[in-house]
């Protein structure tokens, strides 16, 4: 084999091929870039909030002392980055290196050191490096200013309340899910998830979510947003658009236009017009009637439940009632795809004439008619029996029987 057939069994995907995201990712992506921690420059601001785990551990030390500083008396103070140091000591195996990053805080500087490490093998080792206790306000500057008075769908299950009787000081609340609610105010949340979001929705009701936007200094990658962290990631926590507005249009859109038939006698109301004003008669549709979807309108979102208008092929307009979706718990039985099959079955058989589709609709024989013509009517038969030469056959159903000849049917009982 010579190389060039070789190569045909090498393939590959295109270049430079840009994968789409969504408006809240694009936002985020526009607004909120990543500060690694080695790229810091000086004046970052942070606000010195640790978790209860770490309050009561010291994480920074004074520049003048040399000492640890107890956390608690910096807590929910801003310290401003100044900078980093590098300084080393010779010890007998060698040279040590230690990195300290520089704040300042009320005229007093302070420093947290990493030890055995320079600064640029830091995020090397670890690009996920981060400080304990910072909680980066850049984040919460930014989304003050571009989301305060914003309505947001909330995607999340649940929120939290302020709770000052609850050691954790919160209380966690169910919220449905796609939420309208408006942002009435942001401040800081933790170093994790530093932007504190407090949301009313229509009926007034306040709560409030801790979310990840930069994800500076949190230690964090995308992938680590996954299961119970999932809605910790404002992306995915938060909607600019009705997300169930946006499925039932999507479902529209897959519908409309569409070529259809029933696959059972249907109720449905045609409409006639009389100098203009609609009259609707509720008749039986039958089977196989080529139809046209031209709209379909739905009474509410998030409701799934939506009335076709369609068109048959005199241009008769009708309305069937119809659910978008399938719900597998109460398996509803007006799903359109259990009512209809797409296509134009008369298109798919040309030989079969009118006044035999309109036989065929009822479940209904007539002599002469075909073997194809017979399965479209009644269905398959639950046994065939051929005669010796094989022009013959037999059919049987539950309580019939038809007798064909060369593949027409001659008699029925």
């Amino acid at each position: 084999m010579n190389i060039a057939a070789q190569n045909d069994y090498l393939v590959s995907t295109s270049v430079n091929q840009e994968i789409p995201v969504s408006e809240e990712e694009q936002f985020i992506k526009q607004n909120f870039p990543l500060q690694l921690l080695c790229k810091w420059t000086p004046g970052i601001k942070f606000m010195f909030n640790p978790s209860r785990r770490d309050q009561f551990l010291p994480i920074l030390s004074s520049c003048e002392s040399e000492k640890e500083v107890e956390s608690k008396t910096l807590k929910h103070k801003i310290i401003t980055f100044v900078g980093t140091e590098e300084r080393s000591k010779e010890l007998s195996i060698g040279t040590n290196y230690f990195t300290r990053f520089l704040f300042e805080c009320e005229g007093k500087k302070y420093y947290y050191e990493f030890k055995n490490i320079r600064l640029d093998e830091i995020c090397e080792k670890n690009p996920r490096a981060c400080i304990n206790g910072l909680v980066y306000l850049q984040d919460v500057d930014t989304a003050k200013d571009l989301l305060i008075g914003r309505k947001v769908y909330i995607q999340s299950e649940s929120a939290r309340i302020d709770d000052t009787n609850n050691y954790s000081g919160y209380q966690d609340i169910a919220i449905p899910t796609n939420l309208e609610a408006t942002i009435t105010a942001i401040g800081v949340g933790s170093q994790a998830y530093p932007v504190k979001i407090i949301f009313k929705d229509n009926q007034d009701h306040s709560f409030y979510l801790e979310l990840a936007l930069s994800r500076t200094n949190s230690g964090m990658d995308l992938n680590n947003f996954q299961a119970e962290k999932k809605m910790k990631y404002f992306s995915n926590a938060i909607s600019f658009t009705n997300k169930r507005l946006d499925n039932i249009e999507a479902l529209k859109n897959k519908y409309i236009g569409l070529t259809i038939y029933p696959k059972k006698m249907l109720e449905a109301q045609r409409i006639t017009f009389h100098e203009d004003s609609p009259t609707k008669s509720r008749i039986h549709l039958p089977r196989y009637t080529i139809l046209n979807i031209k709209d379909i309108i739905i009474s509410s979102v998030p409701n799934t439940q939506a009335v076709l208008s369609v068109t048959d092929e005199n241009g008769a307009v009708y309305e069937i009632e119809v659910d978008l979706k399938y719900d597998i718990i109460i398996k509803n039985d007006n799903y359109i795809e259990d009512l209809f099959e797409f296509g134009n079955i008369h298109q798919k058989y040309p030989g079969i004439t009118e006044e035999h589709w309109g036989i065929i609709s009822k479940g209904e024989l007539k002599e002469g008619m075909s073997a194809e013509e017979c399965r479209l009517s009644i269905g398959n038969p639950i046994e065939i029996r051929f005669k010796k030469d094989t022009r013959f056959e037999t059919w049987f159903y539950n309580g019939r029987t038809l007798e064909l000849e060369n593949g027409i049917l001659q008699r029925f009982k």
